[in-house]
């Protein structure tokens, strides 16, 4: 037999190995090359955010991300019906999920934007967002919440004013911004329950009787055509004083920059009560029994000193009738205002809440923030201590923020995250994932997702704008489709910021079970290609030639990915 025969053998036998399934076959995880999903829009000032992203229950190659594009304040959906390889966006001027007359969804100046998806039964997709029009003042003025309903994957939307504050005023005055969490139960009831919630503002109120953010909840039990009355979770949190005691307590405060002493009869002269306690808007997330968690970190107003941050998770049992809050981290830490929260049923009879934020051991340290896991199996009553994900050298004083996490049915969880770490000078970042496959008990190592640094003095991440929000992820058994804001494409004149996407695929083949995932077709492709290369093996011997020069048989990864890890 010639060297090229016993080299096809050698190939083709391998490939067998891995068709098999048999232990040790799967190969590591790859990183498919990025892909532009905003490539269709040539305007030279364009400005997308990073978008949020929801997996089609039913299909695992169709995900939806909401996103903003900025420029225009508008809100529209890019889709992939491919896991990722191709990108549809639908143009917000064609088929906007917010009404005619509150037509904008950026409402933030300085700070978060987030458009929410999630899927319903039947295929019912919705969206919940900000909306406003200039006579409601303008960005950073008076929004109301939209929530909009799609039966046709966003082509065409039904939206619904879920929380009116057009023409409030005064002490009535409500600014809901920014929308930070949708959940929606598809199980209970005969029409899917969707929770939203939003950071309210209320700038009514100044002075010694300002009102710190407030984390709200509005809720439909009618498939999204009805919603009632917010409900502060904070206030449900702070009524008990022995909560607020609790904060008190805190051997970690942040003097306030206001020495006079507070006038008589205001919050800021009595400051053990409820009002002084609040939250940035909380993170969705429902289980298969229909329990609803909210995730949100605490803020203040009138306190002085101020408490270190916390973060809460509330439950609701009773459609968001009633919460109950329970303290995931004590009240010495410095924790950011991004935080999301995702269920799986894995990790035990109550599943596992898992839950993420940015935050920092070190707050007088400007810039330096970890990212940091929290776990719950008993539904949310305990918590894991906070676990710091990120492995770079502490010493380096990196900053890593804004982290987003999901879940694979399989139970692997992914966390995602913008990270400094390749630019000390913090003026670009890139994205990088961290996997576990325990249940959140140990996690990888740190894979850099981007294939190159987004520089940050273009478009509006940092550049005297700090619209910002976290890496879209979405979790599929055969693969992690990651999506961030890139700039690669702008210049300081048109600082354009496109999205941009790209896969983490597993290699699980043998044993997977989803013919439309990714892995699983490479699989039949590799088992094509041992039939192949048997073929050609078995000529050659017959035949005593060579194969073709260049033949590289038993290559089931597409030639532009590069390894991970």
């Amino acid at each position: 037999m010639s060297r090229t025969t016993r080299g096809l053998a050698a190939a083709a036998a391998g490939l067998l190995l891995l068709a098999g399934g048999t232990a040790g076959a799967a190969a590591g995880p790859t990183l498919t090359k990025p892909v532009q999903a905003t490539k269709d829009d040539l305007n030279p000032g364009r400005t997308y955010s990073s978008p949020n992203f929801a997996v089609d229950p039913s299909d695992p190659q169709v995900i939806v991300g909401a996103f903003a594009e900025l420029r225009t304040r508008r809100c529209g959906l890019i889709r992939t019906t491919d896991g990722g390889e191709t990108w549809t966006r639908i143009d917000p001027s064609q088929s906007s999920p917010s009404p005619s007359s509150y037509p904008n969804c950026n409402s933030n100046p300085r700070g978060t934007f987030q458009a929410q998806p999630a899927f319903g039964r039947d295929g019912a997709l919705y969206m919940a967002l900000d909306g406003w029009d200039t006579q409601d003042g303008g960005v950073g003025g008076n929004p109301s919440i939209v929530v909009s309903k799609s039966i046709n994957l966003g082509d065409t939307w039904t939206p619904v004013v879920a929380r009116d504050n057009r023409g409030k005023t005064g002490e009535q005055q409500e600014a809901d911004r920014p929308v930070t969490g949708i959940a929606v139960d598809r199980k209970s009831g005969s029409s899917d329950i969707i929770y939203v919630g939003a950071s309210r503002r209320s700038p009514g109120f100044s002075g010694a009787n300002a009102l710190p953010n407030q984390p709200i909840v509005i809720v439909s039990t009618d498939g999204g055509k009805t919603f009632g009355e917010p409900v502060d979770l904070s206030a449900q949190a702070y009524a008990d004083a022995g909560a607020r005691a609790n904060a008190f307590k805190s051997t970690t405060t942040v003097p306030n920059s206001t020495t006079t002493t507070a006038p008589a009869g205001t919050r800021a002269a009595t400051q053990d009560q409820a009002a002084n306690f609040g939250g940035f808007g909380p993170s969705m997330t429902v289980d298969d029994k229909g329990t609803v968690y909210a995730a949100w970190p605490v803020t203040y107003a009138n306190l002085n000193p101020r408490p270190a941050g916390a973060l809460l998770v509330s439950k609701s049992t009773d459609k968001g009738k009633t919460w109950t809050t329970t303290t995931v981290t004590a009240y010495d830490f410095k924790i950011g205002s991004f935080v999301t929260a995702v269920w799986s049923p894995k990790g035990g009879p109550q599943g596992t809440l898992h839950v993420v934020s940015d935050g920092t051991e070190n707050p007088n340290i400007a810039g330096n923030t970890d990212i940091y896991y929290y776990r719950s199996t008993d539904g949310g009553k305990t918590w894991t201590e906070r676990k710091n994900v990120t492995d770079d050298n502490p010493k380096d004083l990196y900053g890593q923020v804004y982290p987003n996490i999901a879940v694979a049915p399989d139970g692997r969880v992914d966390i995602a995250f913008f990270d400094t770490r390749n630019d000390p000078g913090t003026r670009s970042n890139d994205v990088y994932l961290t996997s576990s496959s325990d249940n959140g008990t140990t996690w990888s190592k740190n894979v850099r997702i981007t294939d190159r640094s987004i520089d940050r003095k273009i478009g509006v991440f940092a550049n005297n704008a700090d619209v910002n929000a976290p890496p879209g992820l979405a979790a599929t058994k055969a693969f992690t489709l990651v999506a961030w804001d890139d700039t690669r494409n702008g210049d300081a004149v048109g600082q354009a910021q496109d999205i941009y996407s790209a896969n983490v695929q597993y290699a699980e083949i043998g044993g997977g079970s989803s013919s439309a995932a990714k892995v699983a077709l490479a699989g039949v492709v590799g088992l094509l290609l041992v039939g192949l290369a048997l073929l050609v093996v078995s000529m050659l011997s017959r035949r005593g030639g060579n194969g073709p020069a260049g033949t590289k048989p038993g290559q089931t990864t597409p030639a532009k990915k590069a390894k991970v890890g």
